[in-house]
This record gives structure tokens, C-alpha cells and sequence, in this order.
């Protein structure tokens, strides 16, 4: 370790003016903003960027540095300078935005609500859900993949979350879970929501938060009190009451609601990103699909895929690795040290912001050969990359608590859904990636637009030209390389 702290200012990095550094070319594209300063300037660079210093940890060893300083010297940050309320109206308490004792044991009670039994009905729901989004499907109809997905993702969720499909008994709670997401997902609007004392309709809107997270609250006090009647099968507000008492807490309804949606956007976040993207590069790669077909056909023989079929998957598994490793959920995150901390050689001091960004440590070439190439076949049987080449769950303290659920859910819902229908590309489409403003969700803009047909295992079939720069694309003028 070095033996005398450097500052941000001293590291490799653009230049930028006083004040507004570089966030006008940031913003404007900030994938490629990071690609080049990357390739300019190395793997720990210096970004002048929200009115400093960003220190941005592109290469693996020193992602791995920053992910082994969690807790002790590393906590997470609001934004690297766009800060919220540390318990927001919004996000309220929960694992999410908690640190220190405080994030220790609300990990602890969620990571113990999702357990095996929680595994199990999560799946379980995934699986209906599949279904019932096949049965609605037809052949020769054209659907947008974004949105639908993202309102299957929301479902899988909410059945879970309350044991039952509340869209017709409690419509008021089912409401309000998509007013909270809608929110989450608006960089503006949350921030109106948090900081604006005044209701501005579309924008601000406090005044419906509150009234929505009361009818939830009113829903988890059914559960609390068992002669009001419970869902008809086991559920995440179940769950996460049981494990309130166990940690001799008291049942707050309030509480449980606020874990449940920090954990439904986390959830959201990464599963649907993963989902879309998936089914995204498979239309775009007939090999990769056949592949992935004949494996299900010897492992589960046409049904949708359960928990109990992972061994006999491992390239449809690979699937989801490649896809998180091109698409992160995530483009990039913050951090801050909180004490100094050795990050590739440099001692940075406390208070410095760090920027992960998988969107580039996933790229690189010195982990993985063509890395701009979709090949699920790179990860079949192999988990030996480097520590901090590959992450998408996240490591130590701070890796995703749900992701053995996520998982299941991509293997059962991609699984179904190439096994039932052949999605094919409508002609005219240019697809770009967008991370949306502070880089938390990735997506394909303007969304994917397939003709569904009936799957007859053909995939040798000439696929339909889009452009832009997703992978499998054909690249257009202002495509990023």
C-alpha cells in the first residue's frame, strides 16, 4: 500500500472547466463517454464530472480492490453527488440505501425471508405467469418486448410480494406498487416527489405516495392479524413478518412494505433488463437459439422450465451470464470511501467518490477474447475470470440477496417463451442502449419490436436487419463501437 493518500485531482483523467467539468459530454452519451476515458486514460481515472472528482474504477483488479473495501472502507453513495434523503419517502429504510449495524441486519432479515420457501413460491409464480403471457400471445402479432416484459416482471413480482393477485382485491395496493416504480425509474420525478413540498400533477407527487403506501400498509396489517385472512399461499410480506419477529422486532407493517419494494425495484431493475436483453440477442443470434432449444428439449421436453431443471441447463444459464456481461442491469454505480482506501496502488483518501462501471471492466479485452462478441459458449463450465472482470451480482455485503430468484425467473421465462414462439425482428427497427440518467437501467430505446411465430426449431432462417450498435446489429452512422 502506498504511504501517502493521493488526490483525485493527481490522477490520469479529461480536463473540464470549473464547476461543469465534463457532465455536458457525460450526459449527451455516456457510454461512450466512459469507453473513451477508459481507453485514453487507463484503469483508475480522474472524471470531472457532479461539480468534482469522480474516481472511475474501470480495470478488474481494481473493481475487485473497491468490492474487498465494502463496509469498512467502502460505502455505497446517492448518485456520487446527486444525493437523496439517506430515508426518502420513496426508497424509505431497507437494504438498499442502509449502512453499516443498520444494513447488517436488514440484510440479514431479508436475505432470511428469501429463502428456500420463498425460492420455491417465487417460482413457482414466474412459471404461472409465463404462461398466462404465452396464452396471450399469438402467432403473427407484433409486440414491443420492453413493455411487455417489464409488466410481466411487474406481475411475477406482485403475486409474490402478496400471495395473490391483488390487481382485483386490493386495487388500491396494486396501484400503488407501480406509482413506487414509476418513481424509482423517473430520475426527475423522484427527485420532484422527494424535495418539492407541493403536488404538481406528473411530476411531484407526494401527496399520491403517501395515500398509495398507506393502502400497502393496510394490506400487510391483514397479514399481521390472521383473523383478517391471509393470502392462499406463502408470500414475501409473510415472510418478512416472520423474520421481523425472529429478530425480536416489532411487526410494522410500514416496514415490511418498504423492504418489499426496495427489494421489487432491485428485482425489476436487473431481471427485466436481463429478460429483454436476452430474448433481444437470441433473435439476433440463430445459433445461440438452437443451441439453447436443444438443450431444453432434452431437459424439460417443451414445458417451462423450474428450479429443479438448473444442472440440466447450463447453456441457457450461459445465456444470462453473456447478456449481463454485455448489458449490465447497471451501466454504473457509486461508491465512497469512507476511509482511505488503497484502490490500484493509489491511497485515496476518505470522502473520495468512486465510480464502478461494468459497462467497460465487462468489455475488456485482457478478460475476455472478442469481447464485443455474443458467445453464451464462454462461460459454459468455466467461472474462472478474474476477481472484479465480472460481477453482475454484485460481491460481499452488498451482492444481490435475490439473485438465486432472479435467476430461476430468466431460465423459466426465456426458456418458455423461445420453446412456444419464434421471435422474429420487424424490419425498420434501430436499437440503441440507454442506461437512463444516472446509468441504474439499462434498455434497448427506442424497444424491440418481434413478429411472434409459432416455434418450429428453423433458426436457420435469414435474420431481419436492424441497426444501431447492439451487438448482432448493423451498425449505424452514430453507432458506438
Amino acid at each position: 500500500m502506498t504511504s501517502s493518500a493521493t488526490h483525485p485531482a493527481r490522477l490520469p483523467g479529461p480536463s473540464g472547466p470549473p464547476l461543469v467539468g465534463r457532465q455536458i459530454a457525460f450526459l449527451r452519451d455516456p457510454l461512450g463517454f466512459l469507453t473513451r476515458a477508459h481507453r485514453d486514460y487507463g484503469d483508475l481515472v480522474a472524471l470531472p464530472l457532479n461539480g468534482g472528482r469522480v474516481v472511475a474504477a474501470f480495470g478488474a483488479a481494481e473493481v475487485a480492490a473497491v468490492y474487498a473495501g465494502l463496509g469498512e472502507h467502502v460505502e455505497i453513495s446517492g448518485g456520487g453527488g446527486i444525493n437523496l434523503r439517506a430515508h426518502d419517502e420513496i426508497q424509505g429504510r431497507g437494504p438498499l440505501n442502509s449502512t453499516g449495524a443498520e444494513h447488517a441486519a436488514y440484510r440479514k432479515i431479508c436475505h432470511r425471508a428469501l429463502g428456500q420457501h420463498s425460492l420455491a413460491a417465487y417460482s413457482t409464480v414466474a412459471v404461472e405467469e409465463t404462461e398466462r403471457l404465452l396464452r396471450r400471445w399469438r402467432p403473427g402479432q407484433v409486440v414491443d418486448l420492453v413493455p411487455e416484459i417489464t409488466a410481466l416482471t411487474r406481475r411475477i413480482f406482485k403475486v409474490y410480494m402478496f400471495g395473490a393477485d391483488v390487481s382485483e382485491t386490493a386495487p388500491d395496493a396494486d396501484a400503488a406498487v407501480d406509482l413506487y416504480i414509476d418513481l424509482m425509474e423517473s430520475t426527475v420525478r423522484r427527485l420532484a416527489t422527494t424535495f418539492v413540498p407541493i403536488e404538481i400533477p406528473g411530476l411531484a407527487q407526494r401527496r399520491r405516495l403517501r395515500n398509495a403506501t398507506s393502502a400497502i400498509d393496510e394490506l400487510v396489517t391483514g397479514l399481521v392479524n390472521p383473523a383478517r385472512g391471509g393470502p392462499p399461499r406463502h408470500s414475501l410480506a409473510q415472510a418478512l413478518l416472520a423474520e421481523l419477529e425472529r429478530a425480536e422486532l416489532p411487526p410494522d407493517p410500514r416496514l415490511v412494505r418498504e423492504f418489499m419494494l426496495q427489494l421489487h425495484f432491485a428485482g425489476l431493475t436487473s431481471l427485466a433488463s436481463a429478460l429483454i436483453w436476452a430474448l433481444l440477442l437470441l433473435a439476433l443470434h440463430p445459433a445461440a437459439t438452437a443451441e439453447a432449444l436443444a438443450e431444453l428439449s432434452g431437459a424439460t421436453g417443451g414445458r417451462i422450465p423450474r428450479p429443479e431443471d438448473v444442472k440440466a441447463l447450463p447453456y441457457l444459464e450461459a445465456v444470462l451470464n453473456e447478456t449481463m456481461r454485455l448489458y449490465p442491469a447497471a451501466a454504473w454505480e457509486f461508491k465512497q470511501t469512507i476511509r482511505a482506501t488503497d484502490v490500484g496502488g493509489h491511497l485515496l483518501p476518505a470522502g473520495t467518490t468512486l465510480m464502478l462501471a461494468p459497462w467497460v471492466t465487462q468489455r475488456a479485452e485482457r478478460s475476455f477474447a472478442d469481447p464485443l462478441t455474443f458467445a453464451p459458449g464462454r462461460f459454459v463450465g468455466r467461472d474462472d475470470y478474474p476477481p472484479g472482470a465480472f460481477e453482475p451480482w454484485g460481491t460481499g455485503e452488498r451482492s444481490c440477496i435475490g439473485k438465486m430468484l432472479a435467476r430461476n425467473a430468466f431460465r423459466s421465462v426465456v426458456g418458455g417463451i423461445i420453446q412456444r414462439y419464434r421471435l422474429d425482428l420487424a424490419p425498420g427497427q434501430r436499437i440503441e442502449p440507454h442506461p437512463g440518467l444516472l446509468g441504474t437501467r439499462m434498455l434497448p430505446r427506442p424497444g424491440v419490436r418481434v413478429v411472434l411465430s409459432d416455434q418450429d426449431g428453423d433458426t436457420g432462417r435469414e435474420v431481419t436487419v436492424v441497426h444501431g450498435s447492439v451487438i448482432g446489429a448493423r451498425p449505424g452512422p452514430a453507432g458506438r463501437t
